[in-house]
């Protein structure tokens, strides 16, 4: 019995030492950690944050970033809104969008947001968002999840090559490095970064000699290549997510929010694959029509910003064919405030 007893004793330290392991070094970025976020803030300028301290756990970071600002304007939406950022001094301005959002992750945002009156909200709503294919990836890891997770072999061998490279995340989980003109908390790539406000920052944005401007993939009809495969067997109008954005309006139309709705913009190629491609039109013309009808409803604003050239941005600014740079993003959040005046 005190050999049993002895094992499992020794078996239970191991695994509580290499879930310790796995949280400080957290390779495949699982683990939300707010230090960054503030080693960031204390610096004067601020500093970014690098993506591989942010990882997957987007919700966490974009809800921290509310909290420490005095937000009363935000942004939210899918990664398409990342780039809307706060105007040069502005401190009540945060980008809540994410990669992987849909009305499901957008509802849990509002749940989470204080409810108190006098917010202003931008909600860029995608079309893809309805093909009931979309599949949204997790963004709220139960315990059991994070659990797993620092208790898999794969995370303590990933870890394990990471410290290989970088000694010092044993004793210090970041640190902080010049790319370009800005100062980053990172760690060994600081590429995209997210500034203060939530908006990110592509690497070629921070450091252009360092790190080269990608270009757009080539054209393509192929719905299941095309942009993740968002579009690919989009048949139907998915109603059910129809309904938990009306819950998500209905609960900021409650709370006194003020909110404007946009399509955010396609540039012409693609804006023209939408419009008449007979796999996807039908779905496409079903999202231009309903939405406006749906904000209008709850008493809310609808932009079309959905063709690019009225925005206007040029296919240029848009560096992978569907997400707009910093450039065609400061218009589209002007437009967003008069919109909202």
């Amino acid at each position: 019995m005190r050999r049993l007893i002895l094992f499992l004793a020794v078996t239970a330290a191991l695994l509580a030492a290499g879930a310790a392991f796995d949280w400080r070094v957290d390779p495949f970025g699982d683990i939300y950690k707010p230090g960054a976020l503030s080693a960031a803030l204390s610096s004067h300028p601020n500093c970014l944050v690098s993506q591989e301290l942010v990882g997957a756990r987007y919700f966490a970071y974009k809800l921290d970033v509310f909290h420490r600002r005095p937000t009363r304007t935000f942004v939210i939406g899918s990664s398409r809104v990342l780039e809307i950022r706060a105007h040069p001094g502005e401190k009540d301005f945060a980008n809540l969008g994410f990669p992987g959002s849909s009305p499901e992750t957008i509802l849990s945002m509002f749940r989470a947001l204080p409810a108190r009156p006098a917010q202003t909200a931008y909600i860029g709503v995608e079309s893809f968002w309805f093909n009931p294919s979309f599949v949204v990836p997790v963004y709220r890891p139960s315990r059991f999840q994070l659990a797993k997770y620092l208790l898999s072999w794969a995370t303590f061998h990933g870890g394990y090559n990471i410290v290989r490279q970088a000694h010092y995340i044993l004793f210090d989980r970041w640190r902080r490095e010049q790319v370009g003109k800005s100062c980053v908390i990172g760690r060994i790539y600081p590429s995209i970064a997210w500034n203060v406000d939530g908006s990110r920052t592509w690497s070629w944005e921070l450091d252009p000699q360092r790190f080269p401007r990608f270009h757009a993939p080539p054209f393509t009809t192929d719905l299941n290549r095309l942009r993740n495969g968002f579009y690919a067997n989009w048949t139907s109008f998915d109603t059910r997510r129809v309904k938990i954005l009306e819950q998500a309006l209905a609960l900021a139309r409650a709370r006194g929010w003020h909110v404007v709705g946009f399509a955010p913009p396609e540039p012409p190629r693609y804006l023209h694959l939408l419009d008449t491609d007979p796999r996807i039109a039908p779905q496409w013309h079903e999202y231009l029509r309903l939405m406006p009808k749906i904000f209008h409803r709850y008493g809310f604003r609808w932009v079309g910003l959905e063709d690019s050239r009225s925005v206007p941005c040029t296919a240029s600014e848009f560096p992978d064919a569907f997400h707009t740079d910093a450039v065609c993003s400061a218009r589209i959040r002007a437009r967003l405030d008069a919109a909202a005046q």
